[in-house]
Order: structure tokens, then sequence, then C-alpha cells
């Protein structure tokens, strides 16, 4: 049975989440659609802009995606508290951020400057757009819709464009975050697009290692978001050994036979509580039977007996990513 959103994401606490969003029937809506002949790889590119422009808006913070054909992947890190701490100046300009449009254009400011001093002189209006500010929905609307929009009058047709409204999966823990990070990087690899990090496009390692050639002191420093409005917060693994763990991985999914685990990673994964034998297998299934979250064992029963459930989908996973005490 469904659980509701409202159980998986909690509007209280901060936390990170694995966001999957897939088009109408799984068709090719991002790449090479069979029905229409046309290549809309193009739309990658205003999916990759916009979801960097959303984490500056909202309280998120983006750490990794992937576009694919006809889906895609994020890992953010949600805080539902931060728009609270926020001006109503800050609210008012962002929310109107949130809806680009005519008044953004040269020649509008007036109208602009009329519409946020309305905003701010609501204080109903303001509460509600604090809320949505932190609202995981709400962040994944604006991304969603907008290009839904778009692409349909680009191809002249109506309807749906994604399947569903989108599917969200909590991170409780840094190795979760780690590993999932890995599955969304690994993605294009997986689906045999390509076998180079590099050519992974539309990616968030792909421009992590664009971003290195530009500032190579990053390679030393703790992971960092891609993209966020919240004050920094970086992943407990330095930048260095991610690139190594992802390029490792990589071809080890395109060579199985042929790439040795290095000695230095087995004991990173070690030191963060995963089993070495079975992560690279587990990450190329991180998402196999829809867990509602994944961390290791003691935080999903925290977590189940949170939302009053006896058990909750990603217990499976969970025994077999990390070593059990």
């Amino acid at each position: 049975m469904a659980i509701p959103r409202k159980y998986l994401v909690d509007d209280s606490t901060p936390g990170f989440y694995h966001c999957i969003s897939r088009c109408v029937r799984r068709a090719y809506l991002f790449g090479d659609d069979p029905i229409s002949g046309h290549n809309c790889d193009h739309r990658k590119a205003w999916l990759e802009k916009r979801m960097l422009e959303l984490a500056s808006i909202f309280s998120v913070e983006l750490y990794a995606y992937a576009i694919m054909d006809n889906h895609y992947h994020l890992v953010l890190y949600l805080d539902p508290l931060a728009p609270w701490k926020w001006t109503d100046s800050e609210i008012a300009e962002k929310w109107l951020l949130s809806y680009p449009g005519r008044l953004d254009e040269k020649g509008f400011e007036i109208q602009r400057e009329l519409k946020k001093q309305a905003i701010m002189a609501d204080k109903k209006k303001l509460k509600e757009y604090r809320r949505r500010m932190g609202c995981l929905s709400w962040f994944m609307s604006r991304l969603n819709e907008p290009l839904a929009k778009t692409s349909n009058a680009e191809d002249v047709v109506k309807g749906r464009f994604w399947e569903s409204r989108f599917t969200s999966v909590a991170l409780l823990d840094e190795s979760a975050v780690l590993s999932c990070m890995a599955y969304v990087d690994l993605n294009p690899i997986r689906a045999g697009m390509v076998e180079d990090l590099q050519l992974s496009l539309h990616t968030s390692i792909k421009k992590r290692l664009d971003n290195l050639s530009v500032k190579p002191e990053l390679l030393t420093r703790s992971i960092q978001s891609m993209a966020g409005s919240l004050d920094e917060r970086n992943v407990n693994i330095n930048l260095k050994d991610y690139v190594e763990l992802v390029e490792w991985a990589g071809k080890s999914i395109v060579h199985p036979n042929k790439a040795k685990m290095p000695a230095h990673i087995n004991s990173l994964l070690s030191a963060m509580n995963l089993q070495p034998d079975s992560w690279l297998t587990q990450i190329q299934n991180f998402n196999k039977g829809s867990p509602h979250s994944i961390g290791c064992l003691a935080k999903l029963q925290e977590r189940a007996k949170a939302m009053k459930k006896k058990w909750l989908k990603g217990i499976t996973i969970s025994k077999s990513l990390y070593i059990q005490p």
C-alpha cells in the first residue's frame, strides 16, 4: 500500500531526499522521440538550468542529479524550517523568482515592485509562501510544471508530460546519501549511454569535474552542494575520494571482470559502515523495490516508529548495503 507523502517527507525536520520524475509511459521526451522523430536533448539543458535556479530560491541544497532520456534523478537536502528565518522581502522576492514571467522583463520594474509590495502587505500570503519555500512538493512542482507546458507547446500537444507527480525516498544517514549520489551519477554508465564520466552530459559528476578544471582546490575539500540557498552544508567525504569511488564504480560496471577494488576505496566504504563486497551490486539496484527510506537498520527502525509503522520498505537493501553489528 502506498504511504501518503506527508508521512514520507517530514515537514518539521531537515533531511536528504532522492527524488525521481518519469515521463509519461516512459516516453523519450528528453532524447530521441521515436513517435515524432524529433531529438529533444535541448530539454535536458532547460531542466538542468531550472533545477540549479530553483535550488537557490527554495530552502534546498542540490547535491546530485542525472537527466536521462525519459526521467531524471535528484539528491537534495531540504530544510523546511529555514524560510521562517527569512525576511518578508526575501520571501516575496523568492516567490516572484519561482514564477518567472513578463514582470521579469525590462520595462516592467515598477509593476514587479508593486507586486512584491502587495505580497509583503498580505500576512496570510506571506505565511503560506514561507511554508511553500520549505516544501519538497512545491519545489518539484515549480521544476516540473513549466517544463511540461513548454514541451507540450513545442510538440503542439496537450495532456500529461510526467507519469505521476514524483517519487521521493528519504536518505537517513551520510552513507545512504553517498551511495545514492553515486547511483545517480552513474546512471548514464549503467544505462550503457557512455563509458566515461566526462561524457555523462547533464549530470552532477560531469559538472563537478568541469568545475575542477577551474577550481582544482575543490578536490581536497568536502563535497559541497551544486547549488542552494542555505548555509553551506558539506557531505563528510572529500571530493577526491568521491571522484575516485565513482570512477572505479563506473569502470567496474563497464568492465566487470577487470576493475579490482583499490584498498583505499575498500577502507573508505568500511569507514562509512558500508559493505565493500556488496556495495557496487547494491548501488546498481539502489531503487529496486521502491524503498520508502534508506539508511542503517537502526535509523529505519527509528523512522518506522516515528511513523507508527511496524515495517518500512528499505530494510532489505539496508541489510545488504550496511555492515551489520
